[in-house]
């Protein structure tokens, strides 16, 4: 229990007769109907579809105990899957059945529950469920005594049992009762606020039950109209013109003006004009004008000012290229913005591309030449209307983007940014943002189109820390704009003249707001792009707070919305979206992507206005101000829990001595995703942090790992780089137990393989392998590699019972020495090579179906960006002599089959050209081709038996299409193939040679050692463990049946998608660790229950696949390695589910111990009645 209060809640009685009437309609209870507006209610103000909720039953199931004092309530758990498609009638009647189920099985106590699911504890919350719903159909409590009245007095305990709870009672009046909250976690308004959208959404309902619910509107109509039109009022006149105009009106008013400094040179208004109409005039006689593009690419220096002025003046707009990018990088934006000339300075041209200098301008090395230019404005007709500047940033694909932004936009910026900053004649203003990065358009074009002087620096005199505030001083500037990381690195201490400082580009720390903000004024900006620089802004003070991202810069609309497009209330998080004079023109050459980011505006009643879909997550305070969470590409899912990594930085940035902070999900080890915190401060007490955060968060948002920095590196634009974060020690991973170094040299050996299989920089010996991201397919790889760099046989089993280094090394020291797994070695044999057991079967049933394909391997993938089609095929041809598999054929003498190996040769890879189709038909023929490939069966005598060929979409898409046969290759290969298959194309797409190391074994080496080991008194033993299992199982899974069987297997089949929800995968994970075993175990234990059911037997056989690969040198390799296990339990219908996971535990890992037996020769020596219409010893497969 927790501090609590209430809120009194009335649904009137018209509108509870709605409810029941519609109830009534659906054959539910008034119950059921409001229980599913509350879950609606709870999945709006959550974002979550999966809503489960809590109420109490009476317990009193029997007439005798009616009558009883005593505690027979017991809470159910309901759960509703809240589709936003799915109308309220629809989400009615499941919860009708939902309730109905749930009264059947009342009388389990939630408590047993609990015990038995064991769901992950979080300190804090209450299990399944935190938010509780109480109905009474009427107060049951009424008496009466003569001469006395009775009336029922309502107390109030100032506690709560849960986050929320719901008590309603059915009176004359109509729904009654209240809402009680945790006062620790939500206020009296939002409680008040919450009772209230419940009844807009009830009436709602009652209204439009067929309606989609997430077309219900949540607010009231005052609401409504406060998120949607009070707190976007506006409107504010300006400038319908140019940015050059704007700055022309400058030159008019005060032409001997210092308009911008460079190291000791500077520039006036007038000189700077006539300057920039002097480019001008040259850029016009090179056919610039309106929408003409023109790339600016300069050090920093006067001509940064002079280019830009210059290409606006031209009618141009400008593309900022700043010189340090990568050539690539640089090459692809110029082609790719259609840049008809590129602005720039001699030292700089040969970082473009040799096509491009004939188009280069060079300010420095033309000066004379500029200078006999008129210095007067050339007419060019360009409007507000037109491109100002095309600015690209990262996309999500990896290709950058271009955001067109018109002359009306930066008009409206720099008109309200110079009143907000107090900007204007007097004012110094610094530049410090690169031309890349959209900041350094305010900074620049506030400055110079309100008459204030801009200061540039070089790039060394800008860098934060120790230069930055030396030229704050010597150049007394009053304004400076600079992204958090650069205030968080750099002293605010003697600063006098600095008045304004402006923070954008990044969320601001609460540390920063302390130092920075007293004695001046701090504003924390807000705005992509997309959005020109800036939609939001406010003034914040150091009061210990995350500061908020503030209001709507003039002309500027902002919205919150859920995933559905519907407005929501103040504190419920939605993605904003921004609307008015400030949204960009879209995506340049981008139409598809323009469509999907900018979308119809709903809410302003302008016809064509559109808004700009941010991605971003925020939320309404009750003043009207945003605060901004995260994005929504940045939640993450650790452990099956949805994380705003925001959210996790926010609450460290407010923790004491911390000075910034970072947190990233980390997957340094396959399936192991952690979070990891970065974090700049004095004399951290990583301790104290933990602690300080597990106050704020639950223990699934506290980082797994902290990482102590001096600084967070930057991006050139002046942004945490965060790519450029470290991996952490993995010593810091260790949330529970502190490092402990191995004690021995076998300690030590272990660790190395460790660390090797798991990769992770150090192992201490009390680390446990699972714990660590172990899984079984590591387990087996860790098995192998034992046994080569130790000489040991290690069994699977061992692992599971001894899972720290510290353990197994004991185990391994008191083993006695079994019978050892001879080595693999590579032979010289050649000419009639035998096949291994799985390909042995294989080549039988080929020959008996030889047009069958369903032994095909086939993998299609998507390759974006330039493709070097000549070095891809190449690197087939190198992969294929690589692999001697890809190379193999087979063929059969007196009866029996053979492998042979043929000679490297020239690798064909044809190019189906698809460009010039329309989208929709690229993608459906790309779709019949694949579909067609994946079909065509293999000959194995004629080979080859790997086929590839390359679709071209378009010069920047195309989908490979590579198919193997299954009797060289398995799935563990197709990750072999690939992986090699990049390193070879980066070679040889880069002219350098490939570096593979070599290959210890061949496939046929594996054929080879298979037929000579697996023989007599080996076979003989590994057969007996099998014999002994399977003795007496069912020969066939009597599965109920849509249609019946045919009497020969067919092999068509379909496939339907299965989705577990995050939630039960972590419990499942979390209940697999407390049993010792892996999540495989579990979900089989899960699986063959399921099918016990179905069948109605308890003696149940599954398939289940095997990498087969149990010597480290085999790991490289492409070839059929993997083998098929059989694994059988016995379905107890006394037994729990922890013992029967027990079971399952046993059986799997004895069946990996004994996994050398060939599916193939089990079949021979088991002898089950063959049945043509199943497969033998199992018909269902758990992969």
């Amino acid at each position: 229990d927790g501090r609590g209060a209430r809120h009194d809640v009335l649904l009137p009685r018209e509108l509870t007769d709605a409810l029941k009437a519609l109830a009534q309609q659906e054959g539910a209870s008034l119950y059921m109907a409001l229980l599913t507006g509350w879950q609606m209610l709870m999945s709006r103000y959550s974002g979550q579809e999966d809503v489960t909720v809590g109420s109490p039953m009476a317990g009193r199931t029997r007439g005798e105990v009616e009558g009883l004092i005593g505690l027979f309530v017991n809470a159910q758990v309901l759960r509703t899957r809240v589709s936003g498609t799915a109308s309220f009638r629809t989400l009615l009647r499941q919860v009708r059945e939902t309730v109905l189920g749930a009264q059947e099985h009342q009388e389990l106590p939630i408590e047993r529950l609990v015990e038995e699911l064991k769901p992950e504890r979080i300190p804090g919350r209450t299990p399944f469920f935190q938010v509780m719903l109480t109905y009474q159909a009427s107060f049951r409590g009424s008496a009466s005594v003569e001469g006395v009245k009775l009336e029922a007095l309502e107390l109030d305990t100032f506690s709560a049992k849960f986050d929320l709870t719901l008590q309603v009672l059915e009176t004359d009046a109509g729904l009654k009762g209240y809402l009680e909250y945790t006062s620790d976690i939500f206020t009296a308004s939002t409680a008040a606020r919450m009772a209230e959208h419940l009844r807009v959404l009830l009436q709602e309902a009652v209204a439009q039950p067929d309606r989609r619910v997430s077309s219900l509107q949540l607010l009231a109509g005052q609401e409504r109209q406060q998120v949607l039109v009070e707190w976007n009022t506006t409107h504010a006149p300006f400038p319908e013109a140019c940015m050059h105009s704007l700055f022309e009106a400058q030159v008019r008013r005060a032409p001997e003006s210092v308009a911008a400094i460079f190291e000791g040179a500077q520039l006036t208004y007038a000189q700077l004009d006539a300057r920039a109409n002097q480019l001008a005039h040259a850029l016009r006689r090179r056919g610039v004008g309106p929408e003409v593009r023109v790339a600016l690419s300069v050090e920093r220096s006067l001509d940064i000012v002079i280019g830009l002025l210059g290409i606006l003046k031209a009618g141009g707009a400008w593309v900022p290229v700043d010189p340090l990018l990568p050539r690539e990088r640089l090459a692809f934006m110029l082609e790719d913005s259609a840049a008809q000339v590129l602005v720039t300075q001699q030292p700089l041209v040969d970082r473009f591309p040799e096509a491009l200098h004939a188009r280069a301008l060079c300010l420095d090395t033309e000066r004379e030449s500029l200078a006999k230019e008129p210095a007067d404005a050339p007419v060019t007709g360009v409007t507000p209307a037109n491109m100002a500047y095309l600015l690209y940033t990262s996309g999500s694909t990896g290709t950058p983007k271009g955001t067109a932004v018109e002359h009306r936009s930066v008009a409206n910026l720099v008109t309200h940014e110079a009143v907000a900053y107090g900007i204007g004649p007097g004012s110094r203003v610094l530049q410090f943002a690169s031309l890349s990065f959209d900041l350094s358009v305010e900074e620049i074009f506030t400055t110079l189109c309100n008459g204030a002087t801009l200061v540039l620096a070089p790039l060394e005199k800008l860098m934060p820390g120790a230069p930055l505030p030396v030229l704050l001083r010597e150049q007394e500037l009053s304004v400076v704009s600079l992204t958090p990381a650069a205030l968080a690195a750099t002293s605010s201490e003697g600063l006098p003249e600095v008045l304004t400082v402006i923070s954008g580009g990044e969320a601001l720390p609460a540390d920063v707001v302390a130092r920075w903000a007293p004695g001046r004024r701090l504003l924390n900006t807000y705005g992509p792009t997309e959005a020109t620089v800036i939609a939001t802004f406010g003034e914040v003070v150091a009061d210990g707070n995350v500061p908020s991202i503030g209001k709507p810069l003039a002309n500027v609309r902002v919205y919150v919305l859920d995933a559905h497009g519907q407005p929501v209330p103040v504190g419920v998080r939605g993605e904003l979206h921004i609307g008015g004079v400030g949204v960009a023109r879209g995506y340049a050459g981008r139409p598809g992507l323009t469509a999907e980011r900018f979308v119809p505006d709903a809410f302003s009643g302008e016809e064509g206005a559109r808004l700009y879909r941010t991605g971003d997550v925020v939320r309404w305070r009750v003043d009207g101000q945003l605060d901004f969470v995260g994005r929504i590409d940045a939640q993450v899912k650790v452990r099956g829990f949805r994380i705003e990594l925001g959210e996790v930085e926010n609450a460290l940035r407010v923790a004491p001595a911390v000075k910034d902070a970072v947190v990233l999900a980390r997957e340094d080890s396959p399936g192991d995703k952690r979070l990891v915190a970065y974090v700049v401060g004095e004399a951290l007490d990583i301790t104290a942090l933990r602690a300080h955060l597990k106050q704020l968060l639950p223990e699934y948002m506290v980082p797994a790992a902290f990482v102590s920095m001096e600084t967070l590196p930057l991006t050139s634009n002046g942004k945490v780089d965060r790519k450029a974060l470290p991996a952490p020690d993995a010593s810091l991973l260790r949330a529970s137990h502190a490092y402990e170094a191995p004690a021995t040299p076998l300690e030590e050996k272990l660790a190395a393989l460790w660390s090797e299989v798991l990769r992770v920089p150090t192992v201490g010996r009390t680390d446990n392998f699972f714990e660590l991201g172990g899984h079984s397919l590591l387990a087996t790889q860790l098995v192998a590699r034992v046994r080569a760099a130790l000489d040991v046989e290690l069994p699977l089993r061992a692992l599971f019972e001894a899972p720290t280094i510290a353990a197994l090394a004991e185990r391994l020291q008191r083993a006695a020495t079994g019978t050892r797994l001879p080595s693999l070695t590579r032979t010289r044999t050649e000419g009639h090579l035998p096949l291994s057991f799985a390909q042995q079967r294989l080549w039988f049933l080929d020959q008996l179906t030889p047009d069958d394909a369903s032994y095909n391997l086939p993998v299609a993938l998507r390759l974006l960006g330039r493709l070097d089609v000549e070095a891809l095929r190449r690197a087939f041809e190198a992969l294929v002599a690589r692999h001697e598999a890809l190379r193999t054929t087979f063929f059969e003498e007196e009866g029996q089959p053979f492998q042979r190996i043929h000679a490297p040769a020239e690798w064909s890879l044809p190019v189906e050209d698809l460009s010039s189709q329309e989208e929709s038909a690229r993608e459906a023929q790309t779709l019949r081709l694949a579909t067609r490939e994946a079909r065509q069966p293999f000959n194995l005598v004629r080979g080859p038996l790997l086929r590839t060929a390359l679709l071209k979409l378009s010069d920047d898409s195309h989908v490979l299409l590579a198919t193997m046969h299954h009797i060289v290759s398995d799935g563990w290969s197709m990750g072999v193939l690939i992986r090699e298959l990049a390193s070879l194309y980066e070679s040889f797409s880069g002219g350098r040679t490939p570096s593979l190391p070599p290959l210890p074994v061949r496939y046929a080496d594996f054929a080879l050692w298979q037929r000579q080991w697996l023989q007599g008194e080996t076979l003989e033993s590994q057969l007996g463990y099998w014999k002994q299992q399977l003795a007496g199982a069912p020969a066939a899974l009597e599965l109920p049946t849509d249609r019946p069987r045919p009497a020969v297997q067919s092999r068509r089949g379909a496939t339907v998608p299965v989705h577990f929800p995050s939630e039960l995968t972590d419990s499942l994970r979390s209940l697999a660790q407390r049993e010792g075993a892996t999540p495989f175990m579990l979900l089989l234990s899960a699986f063959q229950l399921l099918l016990s059911r179905y069948s109605g037997q308890d003696d149940v056989s599954v398939g289940s696949p095997i990498a087969g690969r149990t010597h480290a040198e085999a790991e490289g390799l492409i070839g059929f390695f993997v083998n098929t296990l059989v694994l059988r339990a016995h379905v107890r219908p006394e037994e729990s589910f922890r013992q029967l996971l027990a079971q399952v535990k046993a059986t799997t890992l004895a069946a990996y111990e004994h996994q050398h037996v060939p599916f193939e020769k089990l079949v021979e020596v088991l002898q089950p009645s063959r049945d043509l219409s199943r497969s033998p010893l199992f018909q269902v497969m758990l992969v």
